[in-house]
């Protein structure tokens, strides 16, 4: 077995159980309480929420570093942490932010989107909470895209070529979105292969998590601007 085939392994299995970890955990309650609020002044389920995206950033960001660092040879710039381009973006990246505002604004008026969306539920949001949500999204697919689109795309494109690998990242990366209904899963697909893409371009996960928190801030953003049970308050 060469190197490039056991990070190969390490990364599948480490995707697999990494995400299973995070998922179970971060959904147990007796676990999340044990942790207590990370923050006082917020109710129980927001504190939930950010827990939960806490521990993602933890358990696909940091856990899955601390691994390549134990790996023969391995950096963390290989497999998409450093911040030198390969190449820059594709010219038509930046036409895809308009085309992805649309259809959030479109989606995020949908019944069913706006039963998992915002993922806070509190009725009243202040200034500092949406900035707070903003922060912790961000930091969450920081990790989640450094699990996907940088552990696993960049190891298994060092044993096969590109459209292999973008589409087992692909699979994976849909089945990790299960749970959430077939809308996401579905769209998973399409926006994995987008993602693949433009980290094997650039060399780096940046453009992926630039454009992955794009959607994720705008459809919170819009859709808590459209629920009817939701609103915006001046700090007190």
């Amino acid at each position: 077995m060469t190197i490039e085939e056991l990070r190969f392994i390490i990364a599948v299995i480490w995707c697999a159980t990494g995400f299973a970890a995070y998922y179970f955990l971060s959904n147990n309650k007796s676990f999340t309480d044990r942790i207590g609020p990370l923050y006082r002044n917020i109710d129980t389920q927001s504190n939930q929420v950010l827990q939960q995206r806490m521990l993602g950033l933890l358990f696909l960001g940091v856990f899955s570093a601390l691994i390549i660092l134990l790996l023969p040879g391995a950096t963390l710039r290989e497999y998409g942490l450093g911040f030198t381009f390969l190449a820059p973006p594709p010219w038509w990246t930046f036409l895809a932010l308009p085309l992805i505002l649309i259809l959030v604004f479109f989606s995020a008026k949908k019944t069913g989107n706006l039963k998992l969306y915002p993922q806070i539920r509190t009725r009243e949001w202040s200034p500092g909470l949406l900035a707070l949500s903003g922060v912790s999204w961000v930091a969450f697919l920081i990790g989640y895209e450094f699990l996907f689109r940088g552990f696993l795309l960049f190891a298994s494109f060092g044993i096969m070529e590109a459209a292999p690998a973008i589409a087992l990242n692909c699979a994976l990366y849909a089945f990790a979105h299960f749970y959430k209904g077939p809308g996401e899963t579905y769209g998973a697909l399409f926006v994995g292969i987008l993602l693949c893409y433009l980290t094997l371009v650039t060399g780096n996960i940046w453009s992926a998590v630039f454009l992955h928190s794009v959607m994720a801030l705008s459809n919170e953003w819009f859709s808590l601007r459209a629920h009817p049970d939701k609103k915006l308050v001046k700090a007190r």
